[in-house]
């Protein structure tokens, strides 16, 4: 009898094993989907040649006239001075960003896994996260976005580890600052974190009983350094001409004074939604639409409808057939490439059975939300009740300001890219409702869930290769 706990640990750490390999498998063949995407092209995003005139020049490190931090700009300078002025630039940050991107995923599904009670939905989890194709796309593609999820995933490490009692120390605090810090200069969005965990630390210095001395050295050391960055920044952009951070806004009254997208369109859906689930093309509207922009008409769609297709298609034909030469000195942009005719059949099928998952996320979160409320203020914190409502705040952030900005619909303010980092935490939130619901009386459901997932995922290798 004695043997009898050792032998049951060993058969978990037996199955926990093969699971895991299995998530290494699905990450693998990801990371090389990426690669030979790349190779093809698969690193010319929206802004490539906007972020590419500024990475060659050296001067332009700390521009603060654009939208964003000088982080990615510095760091892909150094690759480029390391390979010099060819296609394997592009290329070669390309790959790196996909597997900074691999790397993140691995630890973010070790975090989330002891939440989950049922091991095949945390892999039905793992793989609908893994193929993604908003995140497999746009972690390829030059630009900020792909930093979002590995800084994210740093904070939350770091959090977590501040979060226990006996670890709530000024060092560890000092930890979770200079990695909000670094969030802020990959990704401004990351400011909506700083009043996240302001509020957190609120509760925690209350429940706790800390001394209003340790409450505010813990404030000063996490939370100090990222608001100086950012504010450094806005001073900055203030003293630039055409700063993206003045000209990005609806001003008041004239005749452009009217959002492309307004409250109705934020928090309702459309009866011409449905047009979406024929996966139109980003650049290339339908002939018989009158509208050149095609779908991106003024309140034509709903934001749910439009991120939820940018979330399950390759809409912009990021990893499509480009039709132009790879070449550094050119100027290459996305409307440049085309898509197969029977892939968009293959689209149409990964965002209708995509509807799946977007409704467990919409389901998921504010439940997810309600139970953070409890147990923040009984001080029983768990990992889901802090990386969900800080990806909320990430998310909240942008989609608030879309009625005030010009050209939302026109200039795509609802790509899912800007919100890789809640769509992990909201597709969580989703799998975590079914886990401690319907799954935890049903179990052979999970068996179902993951078949649902297999599905998913191999819609979207067919649609990326």
């Amino acid at each position: 009898m004695t043997h009898e706990p050792s032998k049951s640990w060993s058969i978990e750490l037996e199955k926990r094993s093969r699971t895991r390999g299995l998530w290494l498998c699905a990450l693998g063949t990801c990371f090389l989907v990426s690669v030979y995407a790349a190779l093809r092209g698969g690193y010319i995003g929206p802004d490539y040649d906007t972020h590419l005139a500024r990475i060659l020049d050296s001067k332009r490190f700390f521009d603060f006239s654009m939208a964003d931090p000088p982080i990615y700009i510095i760091l892909a300078h150094g690759l480029f001075r390391l390979i010099g002025r060819n296609n394997g630039f592009p290329i070669t940050l390309s790959i790196i960003q996909v597997a900074a991107n691999i790397l993140a995923l691995w630890w973010f599904f070790l975090y989330s896994e002891p939440r989950f009670k049922s091991p095949l939905l945390h892999l039905a989890f793992v793989l609908l996260l893994t193929f993604l194709p908003v995140r497999v796309t746009h972690v390829a593609t030059s630009g900020t976005d792909w930093m979002t999820i590995p800084v994210f995933v740093i904070v939350l490490f770091l959090f977590d580890k501040f979060l226990s009692d006996e670890t709530s120390t000024p060092k560890n605090a000092a930890f979770v600052g200079l990695a909000l810090a670094l969030g802020i200069w990959s990704k401004y969005s990351f400011m909506a974190l700083i009043p996240a965990l302001f509020v957190i630390f609120l509760f925690l210095w209350w429940r706790r009983g800390w001394a209003l001395r340790q409450f505010v050295s813990i404030c000063a050391l996490s939370l100090v350094l990222p608001s100086a960055l950012l504010l450094y920044s806005y001073w900055a952009s203030t003293h630039v001409k055409n700063a993206i951070s003045q000209t990005n806004w609806i001003p008041k009254g004239g005749l452009h004074g009217q959002p492309e997208l307004d409250w109705k369109d934020l928090l309702l859906i459309k009866a011409k939604d449905a047009q979406l689930f024929g996966a139109p093309q980003f650049f290339k509207p339908a002939k018989s639409d009158p509208y050149p922009f095609g779908y991106r008409e003024p309140h034509r769609h709903s934001f749910l409808a439009l991120s939820h297709m940018g979330t399950f298609t390759d809409t912009e034909n990021l990893f499509q057939d480009l039709t132009a030469v790879q070449n550094i000195e050119h100027r290459l942009i996305p409307d440049l490439k085309t898509r197969r005719p029977w892939k968009t059949l293959v689209m149409v099928a990964s965002m209708s059975l995509g509807t799946l998952w977007t409704l467990l996320a919409l389901i998921g979160t504010p439940w997810i939300l309600v139970r953070a409320v409890k147990h923040l203020w009984k001080d029983k914190l768990e990992r889901e009740d802090v990386a969900i409502p800080l990806g909320t705040a990430f998310f909240l952030l942008m989609f608030l300001l879309i009625p005030f900005t010009m050209g939302s619909a026109i200039t795509a303010s609802w790509t899912p890219r800007l919100y890789l980092v809640p769509l992990l935490c909201f597709f969580w939130a989703g799998f975590l409702l079914l886990d401690r619901t319907i799954v935890a009386k049903w179990g052979q459901v999970a068996a179902i869930v993951l078949g649902l997932a297999i599905a998913q995922s191999g819609l979207a290798l067919v649609a990326l290769t």
